[in-house]
């Protein structure tokens, strides 16, 4: 009975508690996600080029995977906010390669069993700056910077050899991104949330390419604190490397719904 009442004083706070604009948020969510990616591993010899692979199509590489996505907002003043996200996508796959395939500084013949690994973590770090807001809707103009970390591995057994060969690359690629985000609440309790934001074709450090993040949220606030929601997530990178370490091409896409708890204050 006391939970009843407490459930029934929780429901009857007034619907316009309900901000659009909470000051502290948390939010975690599953994604089912889809991936697509392209790479070349460059020789480390001047001049010379390795293959460009599908790390799904040509070596074997999972496309598709359920992440686990957290972020978190903050307004420390009225029209600005400061958020951040993270997720990570470690993926494995085996393949026998049907052609010749030159990773980094070893090339690996056709029919070749390959194993491949492909660990993936996404952060990044916002500024919302709200030149429209309102209890019905709003309209911000955002910057940020998002960091991809990945660490890809090869290895492959060579057939009438007891000789496995492995490569592996790693790097840290920096991606600024400018864009603009909407908030409308259709009712009290029922919030649309979209986002978009792009890289335009620049350099930054040793990487020049663009890049593009976006995302859509429909969420259901049955407490002023807590939201229940679904959501369409969509990045987009496609970037040239130029390291003394490391040289070569990556594009990565991806995309997926997701469902997720958010929790307000």
């Amino acid at each position: 009975m006391r939970r009843l009442c407490l459930l029934i004083l929780l429901l009857a706070i007034p619907l316009h508690a309900q901000s659009l604009f909470p000051r502290f948020s948390i939010t975690g969510g599953t994604s089912a996600s889809s991936f697509d990616t392209a790479a070349r591993i460059d020789p480390e010899t001047a001049g010379e080029q390795g293959t460009v692979v599908s790390f799904e199509n040509d070596l074997g590489l999972e496309d598709s995977r359920t992440l686990q996505r957290f972020s978190a907002q903050w307004r420390p003043f009225e029209r600005h906010e400061l958020a951040a996200s993270f997720f990570s996508a470690p993926r494995e796959g085996i393949e026998q390669i049907d052609r010749e395939i030159v990773f980094r500084d070893e090339v690996y013949r056709a029919q070749a069993l390959v194993t491949t690994e492909f660990d993936l973590d996404y952060r990044s770090l916002t500024y919302t700056y709200w030149a429209r807001r309102s209890d019905r809707d709003g309209f911000g103009i955002t910057l940020g910077v998002a960091a991809l970390a990945m660490d890809a591995s090869v290895t492959a057994e060579r057939f009438g050899e007891s000789v496995t060969v492995t490569q592996r690359a790693d790097t840290d690629v920096p991606v600024a991104l400018a864009g603009v985000q909407g908030r409308l609440a259709v009712t009290p309790r029922v919030h649309l949330e979209g986002s978009v934001s792009m890289l335009p074709s620049v350099t930054i450090e040793d990487y020049t390419g663009t890049a593009v993040n976006a995302g859509a949220r429909l969420e259901y606030r049955p407490l002023p604190w807590l939201g229940i929601g679904a959501a369409y997530n969509y990045f987009r990178l496609d970037v040239d490397v130029a390291q003394s370490d490391l040289r070569g091409t990556l594009e990565q896409a991806i995309q997926g719904p997701e469902a997720y708890l958010r929790l307000a204050f």
